[in-house]
């Protein structure tokens, strides 16, 4: 069933589309730039890549429902702080642990608000990751915090048969969300959502159930996001998530997506984020400046947005 599903993902034109448009990339990458054909710079780039996959995948869920969540950035501070933290005075699982359960209770928190509140997602999620960016502020006095982890260490940075252990754990969570979208009965809640709300709650839809379940997964896998990073760097800042909130948008949109939901899969999502990570590369590798590749990078999105409205018009 699992297969039938990828098949039918890959005759969506709109998944193709983001795998070819990542292929050409690969391919200008390799001719204009040096070192892009090398196993080396293969290993590094998908192993970076699964940082921002994990967090977009979590992203896809709760855009999928029409939502979206713009505390992710935060959360992966948050994550990563709690962890090294909590890990100074015990062990490093009962470190992790605390991390993915202070993640989970943000993204209940996040879910309660709109349920409950009645308050718009970009508005609660945005309040929400104000809220833990001020919180870690006063908490750590801007000063990172450091932590040794052996497990954190070997999945951020092992790998099996040539394989970063980090993507590993990437593609087995994308798995895991494409069985929870389109295999499913929460799956299929949450794309009634993503067409329309007022027709999902006439239809019997669960919506507040499905809005936390989602929710909550987007932030754990967020929080998951934080803790990888933490063994990538050995260190946590209160900056570590900020490339990841916008960039885990992107990723949901250009790979096919729709931002109003109801409409994507996940496998689109994962060749979006291996394409912007692979963008960000190949414009560090043309020595550009910070100011410059921020620039650049955000024109390269729209100019890809923008072929790809067309692209979808024409189909």
């Amino acid at each position: 069933m699992m297969a039938s599903t990828i098949r039918g993902a890959l005759r969506d034109n709109r998944a193709l589309w983001a795998f070819g448009v990542l292929a050409l990339t690969w391919l200008a990458a390799i001719i204009f730039a040096q070192g892009f054909n090398s196993v080396a710079s293969v290993h590094y780039l998908v192993q970076t890549a699964s940082f921002l996959g994990i967090v977009a995948v979590g992203q896809t869920l709760v855009v999928m429902m029409s939502g979206i969540d713009l505390s992710v950035s935060a959360v992966v501070a948050l994550s990563a702080v709690v962890c090294a933290q909590v890990s100074a005075g015990s062990g490093g699982a009962v470190a992790i642990l605390t991390a993915l359960a202070v993640s989970v209770l943000v993204g209940l928190v996040n879910a309660a608000g709109l349920i409950w509140l009645r308050l718009p997602p970009m508005v609660m999620t945005l309040a929400t990751g104000t809220v833990i960016a001020g919180a870690l502020l006063i908490y750590t006095n801007g000063s990172p915090r450091s932590a040794q982890i052996p497990l954190l260490d070997s999945l951020a940075n092992g790998s099996v048969a040539g394989i970063p252990l980090a993507t590993i754990l990437w593609l087995a969570i994308a798995a895991a969300a494409v069985w929870l979208l389109h295999l499913s009965r929460l799956g299929r809640y949450a794309f009634a959502l993503g067409t329309s709300e007022p027709a999902s709650r006439a239809s019997g839809v669960p919506v507040p159930v499905t809005t936390f379940v989602m929710y909550a997964a987007c932030a754990l896998l967020a929080g998951v996001a934080g803790l990888v990073l933490l063994g990538f760097t050995g260190t946590s800042s209160l900056t570590m998530g900020n490339p990841y909130q916008l960039l885990s948008i992107a990723s949901v949109v250009l790979g096919g997506t729709s931002i109003l939901g109801g409409r994507g899969h996940l496998l689109g999502t994962v060749a979006g984020a291996l394409l912007l990570t692979l963008l960000t590369a190949l414009l560090v590798a043309w020595n550009l400046s910070e100011g410059l590749r921020q620039v650049s990078l955000g024109l390269l999105i729209i100019v890809l947005l923008l072929v790809y409205a067309r692209e979808r018009r024409t189909t």
